[in-house]
């Protein structure tokens, strides 16, 4: 079993058929944080068409993205389908755009707990910052 941060369109709100897929080989723990910063990014094969969240690392404790914390029950069929989903599967080229990293995720009651996220890694010099840390502030309708 492991974990997973999830703070997109995986997550249950955003109702697409990937976070269903999370959610038929997951427990949901609850909401939580990450220290990051939250951006849009245009999607480079579809630019101006399709934008998706992309959560980089941040050294500013303030900085953060919220989002829903899974138990994964079947982790080796789920993080397959996701790596794929992601582009960061070994049949992608890399530099990979997100990278599956352990990060630690501080719960609404204070605890932290250890799970895996999909990080952004490239460049978001022209990507739009989400202030909130939330995309669904940005994106309510996301799917």
């Amino acid at each position: 079993m492991a974990h997973l941060f999830v703070y997109g369109t995986l997550r249950a709100s955003a109702d697409h058929p990937m976070g269903r897929l999370l959610r038929d080989h997951a427990e949901l723990i609850g909401a939580g944080s990450i220290r990051a910063r939250l951006y849009v990014i245009d999607d480079p094969d579809e630019p101006g068409q399709n934008f998706y969240p992309g959560a980089l690392p941040s050294p500013d404790p303030g900085d953060r993205v919220y989002g829903e914390l899974y138990l994964i029950t079947r982790p080796e069929h789920v993080f397959a389908a996701f790596d794929r989903y992601e582009a960061c599967s070994p049949d992608h080229p890399e530099p990979h755009e997100f990278i599956l990293r352990q990060i630690p995720v501080r719960m609404e009651d204070g605890q932290q707990i250890l799970a895996r996220s999909y990080l952004y890694s490239w460049d978001v010099s022209g990507a739009e910052r989400v202030l909130s840390g939330r995309y669904t502030d940005r994106a309510p309708d996301v799917r």
